[in-house]
C-alpha cells in the first residue's frame, strides 16, 4: 500500500482538528457539572443547616476583581454548588436562603487547577443579619492527587533573581537545577533541571502558556519554555507529579496564565539594575591553581562575574466596556552581560524584548472568548556550545569569542479560546493556536575547527545551522458532573491535536575542509568531514483523547479515575540533501496507536474536617516524541558527515588535511546508513505517589510523601552493524590516571574492555533506531516534605526538603551502547543520591517594609572520573571509578530582598527594593571537568559572587 503524502496527511489532520472542535460543541447538551480547566480553577462545596441537613435552593453569588459580573448559582438537591472556569484570584461567596441569615465568605483564593472546597453551615435568621468570615481560604485540595506549587502575582513579584520561568521552577520542591542562579547569572538561558529524579530530557516535561504547548521540540535540556515575559502572568502553576490524564508525560507540567484586564484600569512599571560595580569577587587561589584562566581581555578572577543585568517591564489593563470587553498589554526588555570560566576572552551579552496582548470578551455571562499573543526575540552574539564535547550550553569546553555561535531566537505564541458554562454544571472549552520559533546559529570564524575531548580545548569556527519549528494545535474539553451515582462525579472528556514540524537547514563550516578535527589530550584521534548545505525536514502528527472522573464516594473519600490515549505519526516532507540530493516525502514513517495511559488516585479525609488528607496515585505516562524524534530517523540527517580514524598529522599543522584519514568509523546522513526498527515502541514512565497533607493552621499547609518514577521501554539509536554481543574481544586497558598520561605515577588500575570482534570490524555503518534492552531501564525514589503559607497578614512561606535515590542506567544510544559502558557500574546501573532544601519567605514589617529571605541548599553533583580509550572501533569513554565516587561541593546560596512601599493617591503604590544575592559569597564549584587529562577537576561553573540589585516598581 502506498504511503500517504504529507500534504494529504496534513489535510486530514486539519479535518480532524475541525471535527474534534465540532464534536465538543455538538455533545455539549445541557446537564449538570464542572471540573477545573487547564487554564483556570474552581470553587465548590456543600451548604447545610445547623443540624447538618443539606440545603437545596440556596442562592450562591460569586464576586471578585478577576470575574466579569457576579455569577450566580443555586445548590442542588444534595446541597452542592459549583463555580467553574475561574481565573486565578481572590473571590467572595454570598449564600442566601429565605429563613436563614445571609452568610458571606471572603478571601477565597483560587489557583490554576485548584478546587477550593467551601462548605457552609447556615444559621436560622432570628433577625435580619449577615455573617461574614474572612481570610479562611482552604489550603488542602480534597479532590486532587497531584502535587502543585502555585505562584500568584504577589509571589512572583516578591521573588528576586532572574525573573524567568526557571527561577520559578527552581523554587518548587524536589526540583534540582543544573546551575543555581545568582542575581540573574542564569537569566535568558534555558536551564536543565531534575524533578523527582526525572531529568528535563526530551518529552519528559510540558510547558503550557495560556493552554498552548510551548516546548521547544520535545522539551529537552530545560527547553520546555521559551523566553517569555515573567511580569505578564497572573499565576504560574508547577505541577510536578501525580498529574491526571490531561498530562501525557511523567514530568513537570508548567501552566502560565497571563493577566487580564478588569473593570478598572490597572498597570505596573518595573525597572531594576545591577552591574559589576555592585559585585564582589570570590574565585580563590585554589580555583586558579585548578585551572581557571583568563586572557588579555578578561582576568581569571572575573570569569564568573556579570557586567550588567537590566530589566524593564510595563503593563496596562482595563476595559473597553465593563463586564463585557477587557484588554491587557505588556512589554518587557531584559539584557544581561555574563562572564564564564569557559568563555575566556569575551562577555556573553544577551537581550530579549517581549510584547504581550490579551483580550477577553464576554459574549454572555456564561460564554467567553479570549485572544492572546506574545512575541519574544532573543539575541545572543556568544552562544556557548561545542560539537563533540558534550554538555550543550553547559559544556566544559574552553571557548573563545570566535569559536562560539552567534544566535538569534524569535518566538511567537498565539491562541483563541472559547469557553461556555452551558448550565450551572456543564463547561465547554476549546482552544486553537500556534507555537512558532526560529533558531538561527552562525559561525564567526573560517579557521578550521578543532576540539580536544580530554582537555576540552576548542579552536576554530563553528558550523552554521538553523532550526524552524511550527506547531499548530487545537485542544478542548467537556466537563460534566452528576450527583447520585454512588456519590458525586466530576467527569472531564477532552483531547488535543498537534502538528509539530521542523525545517533544519545546515550550512556547514566556512573553512576549506568543512571538517572537525578531534584530539585526545593533544593527540590526533578522529575527524568528522561534513557535507553541506542540506535542508532536513521532519514532523510528527499527534492526537490524544482522555477521560477523567473525580468521584466523591462520600464526604471523606475521593477517587480520581482517568485514561488517556495518545497517537503519534512521524512523517517526512519532500526535501533536499547535500549536492541537490532529493528525498521523496514519506507520509507515515511510523505510527504509535497504542499509547494508553491509565491514572488512578485516592484521597481520604482522615479527620473528616477537610484538614488532613491522605493521598495516593498511580499512572503510566508516555513521552512526547516531538518532531525531534522524526529527525533522528530521517535519512536526510540534520548534519551530514563521515567519521574517520585520524591518528597521524603528517604536516603537523594541528588540523586534519585531506588524505590523512584512515578507517571509516561512522556515517550520518543517507538512506543506506539509516534504519528503523518496525517494532519500535515509545518510552513510558510508571509513577506512584503517596502523600499526607495537613492544614496545621489557617492558610498554612504541610505535606510529606514518597514518589517513585520508573522509566521503561527506552528508545535510542544504535549501530546495527555493531550489536551489543559483537564486542567479544577482551582487551586490557590501563587507566592513565587523573593526568591522562599513561606511564606516570598516578596511573590507575587495568580494566577489561572490549574490542569489536573481527567479523564486525569495517562493516558499513547502519544507525538503527530501536528500543534498548530492559537493562536500560531506570528507577528513582524521592521523599519530600513541604510547608506552604499564603501571604495573609504579615508573612508567607514556601519551605521544602527532598531527597532522591537514583538507580540510573549507564546504557544509552550511540557510543554508550557497548559493554564498555558497564565498567565500574552496579550491574549496568549508576546508584547515587541527591537532595535539596529551600526556604522562601516574606515578612511584613512596620513602616510598610517587607523582607524576602531565600535560602537554597543543593547537594553536589556525583561523578566518577572518566578516561578515553582508543579501541578498534573508535574512542570509548570509560569510568575509572564508580559514578558516585566523587561529588562536587554542596551549594548554599542565601539571597535577601528589602522593600519599602509608599502609598500614593488613588491607591497607587511605589515600591523601592534592594536585593543582595549570595549574601555569604560562596564560591562552590557547580560543575567540574571529570575526564582525565590536563583539565581534570578544572572548574567549569563557579557560583557567582555576591552582587546587589536596586529597583523601583509603580503599581496602580
Amino acid at each position: 500500500m502506498a504511503a500517504k503524502s504529507v500534504s494529504e496527511n496534513g489535510g486530514r489532520h486539519m479535518k480532524r482538528c475541525i471535527l474534534f472542535a465540532c464534536l465538543l460543541c455538538v455533545s455539549a447538551n445541557p446537564a449538570v457539572s464542572q471540573t477545573v480547566s487547564s487554564t483556570a480553577g474552581a470553587v465548590n462545596g456543600t451548604v447545610s443547616d445547623s443540624t447538618k441537613a443539606v440545603l437545596p435552593g440556596v442562592t450562591v453569588t460569586l464576586s471578585g476583581p478577576a470575574v466579569m459580573g457576579a455569577p450566580v448559582t443555586v445548590t442542588d438537591q444534595s446541597g452542592l454548588f459549583r463555580f467553574s472556569s475561574l481565573s486565578p484570584g481572590d473571590y467572595t461567596l454570598t449564600f442566601e436562603l429565605s429563613g436563614f441569615a445571609t452568610s458571606t465568605r471572603e478571601g477565597i483564593h483560587v489557583s490554576l487547577g485548584f478546587t477550593a472546597t467551601v462548605n457552609i453551615e447556615m444559621s436560622p435568621a432570628s433577625v435580619a443579619e449577615t455573617i461574614t468570615v474572612s481570610g479562611a481560604s482552604p489550603v488542602v485540595d480534597l479532590q486532587s492527587t497531584n502535587v502543585t506549587t502555585h505562584f500568584d502575582t504577589e509571589k512572583l513579584a516578591a521573588l528576586p533573581g532572574s525573573r524567568d520561568f526557571w527561577a520559578v521552577v527552581a523554587q518548587a520542591p524536589a526540583v534540582a537545577m543544573s546551575r543555581l542562579d545568582v542575581g540573574g547569572s542564569g537569566a535568558l538561558t534555558q536551564q536543565p533541571y531534575t524533578a523527582y529524579g526525572l531529568s528535563s530530557a526530551g518529552g519528559v516535561n510540558r510547558g503550557m502558556v495560556e493552554g498552548m504547548m510551548v516546548n521547544e521540540g520535545a522539551g529537552g535540556g530545560g527547553s520546555d519554555m521559551y523566553y517569555t515575559d515573567y511580569g505578564s502572568y497572573a499565576e504560574i502553576a508547577v505541577n510536578a507529579v501525580g498529574n491526571t490524564a490531561e498530562m501525557p508525560a511523567p514530568g513537570v507540567l508548567s501552566q502560565l496564565i497571563a493577566k487580564s484586564g478588569g473593570n478598572s484600569y490597572h498597570g505596573t512599571l518595573y525597572t531594576d539594575y545591577e552591574s559589576d560595580s555592585m559585585e564582589t569577587h570570590n574565585i580563590d587561589a585554589a580555583q586558579l591553581t585548578a585551572g581557571v584562566t583568563g586572557s588579555t581581555v578578561l582576568a581569571a578572577v572575573d570569569t564568573n562575574r556579570l557586567t550588567a543585568f537590566k530589566d524593564f517591564n510595563a503593563d496596562l489593563g482595563g476595559f473597553i466596556k465593563k463586564d463585557k470587553l477587557w484588554w491587557y498589554g505588556a512589554y518587557r526588555r531584559t539584557s544581561t552581560g555574563q562572564r564564564y570560566p569557559t568563555l575566556v576572552d569575551d562577555v556573553q551579552d544577551t537581550w530579549v524584548p517581549v510584547g504581550t496582548g490579551k483580550m477577553t470578551y464576554n459574549i454572555t455571562p456564561a460564554r467567553k472568548v479570549i485572544g492572546y499573543f506574545q512575541h519574544a526575540d532573543k539575541n545572543q552574539p556568544d552562544y556557548l556550545g561545542a560539537i563533540q564535547i558534550a554538555g550543550g550550553r553547559t559544556t566544559p569546553a574552553i571557548m573563545h569569542a570566535d569559536t562560539v555561535w552567534s544566535s538569534h531566537f524569535p518566538t511567537d505564541v498565539w491562541k483563541l479560546e472559547y469557553n461556555s458554562v452551558l448550565t450551572n454544571a456543564l463547561l465547554l472549552e476549546i482552544r486553537a493556536g500556534t507555537y512558532h520559533s526560529v533558531w538561527w546559529r552562525t559561525g564567526k570564524s573560517s579557521a578550521p575547527r578543532v576540539e580536544d575531548t580530554a582537555n576540552n580545548f576548542v579552536s576554530g569556527g563553528v558550523y552554521g545551522i538553523n532550526f524552524d519549528r511550527n506547531r499548530p494545535q487545537v485542544n478542548g474539553s467537556l466537563s460534566y458532573s452528576k450527583s447520585g451515582w454512588g456519590g458525586s462525579h466530576d467527569f472531564k472528556f477532552g483531547g488535543e491535536i498537534m502538528r509539530d514540524a521542523v525545517i533544519n537547514p545546515f550550512y556547514g563550516f566556512t573553512s576549506a575542509t568543512n571538517s572537525l578535527s578531534l584530539f585526545v589530550n593533544g593527540a590526533p584521534s578522529q575527524v568528522y568531514v561534513y557535507q553541506s548545505p542540506s535542508f532536513s525536514q521532519s514532523g510528527v502528527l499527534s492526537d490524544a483523547l482522555y477521560a477523567n472522573d473525580t468521584w466523591r464516594v462520600n464526604k471523606r473519600t475521593t477517587l480520581t479515575l482517568g485514561l488517556r490515549w495518545d497517537r503519534q505519526q512521524a512523517f517526512l516532507p519532500a526535501q533536499e540533501g547535500p549536492g541537490g540530493l532529493q528525498f521523496a516525502e514519506v507520509g507515515n514513517v511510523i505510527t504509535w496507536n497504542n499509547n494508553w495511559g491509565p491514572r488512578l488516585g485516592l484521597g481520604y479525609d482522615v479527620t473528616g474536617d477537610g484538614k488532613t488528607v491522605a493521598k495516593a496515585s498511580y499512572g503510566q505516562f508516555w513521552l512526547y516524541p516531538g518532531a525531534d524524534f522524526a529527525s533522528s530517523i530521517n535519512p536526510n540527517a540534520a548534519t551530514w558527515y563521515r567519521q574517520y580514524r585520524w591518528t597521524t598529522d603528517l604536516n603537523r599543522n594541528g588540523v586534519w588535511d585531506p588524505g590523512e584519514e584512515a578507517a571509516l568509523l561512522g556515517v550520518s546522513g543517507g538512506s543506506v546508513s539509516t534504519a528503523l526498527d518496525p517494532g519500535l515502541q515509545n518510552t513510558f514512565t510508571r509513577q506512584a505517589t503517596t502523600y499526607v497533607e495537613r492544614e496545621v493552621a489557617a492558610n498554612l499547609g504541610v505535606r510529606t510523601g514518597f514518589v517513585w518514577n520508573g522509566r521503561r521501554q527506552v528508545r535510542g539509536t544504535i549501530r546495527a552493524d555493531r550489536p551489543f554481543g559483537g564486542y567479544g574481544a577482551a582487551v586490557p586497558v590501563r587507566d592513565p590516571g587523573p593526568d591522562g598520561r599513561a606511564g606516570t605515577a598516578d596511573d590507575g588500575a587495568t580494566f577489561t574492555a572490549y574490542n569489536l570482534s573481527p567479523e564486525f570490524v569495517g562493516l558499513p555503518a547502519v544507525n538503527l533506531t530501536t528500543n534498548l534492552p530492559d537493562s536500560a531501564d531506570s528507577d528513582y525514589y524521592t521523599w519530600e516534605i513541604t510547608a506552604t503559607r499564603r501571604e495573609i497578614g504579615r508573612w508567607s512561606l514556601l519551605a521544602s526538603f527532598a531527597e532522591t535515590w537514583s538507580h540510573e542506567t549507564s546504557l544509552g544510544g550511540g557510543a554508550s551502547f557497548t559493554p564498555n559502558a558497564l565498567i565500574n557500574t552496579d550491574g549496568g546501573r549508576n546508584r547515587f543520591k541527591a537532595w535539596q532544601g529551600k526556604i522562601n519567605a516574606t515578612l511584613r514589617l512596620p513602616y510598610a517594609l517587607r523582607v524576602t529571605p531565600i535560602f537554597r541548599h543543593q547537594s553536589g553533583t556525583p561523578f566518577g572520573r572518566t578516561f578515553v580509550a582508543t579501541l578498534n572501533y573508535g574512542n570509548a569513554t570509560i569510568l575509572a571509578e564508580p559514578f558516585d565516587a566523587e561529588r562536587t561541593p554542596n551549594v548554599n546560596v542565601f539571597d535577601l530582598r528589602s522593600e519599602k512601599v509608599v502609598t500614593l493617591q488613588r491607591g497607587a503604590r511605589l515600591t523601592g527594593f534592594f536585593d543582595v544575592y549570595n549574601v555569604f559569597n560562596t564560591n562552590a564549584e557547580q560543575a567540574l571537568t571529570t575526564s582525565s587529562g590536563s583539565a581534570f577537576l578544572r572548574p567549569v561553573a563557579i557560583t557567582p559572587p555576591r552582587v546587589a540589585r536596586i529597583g523601583l516598581k509603580l503599581q496602580w
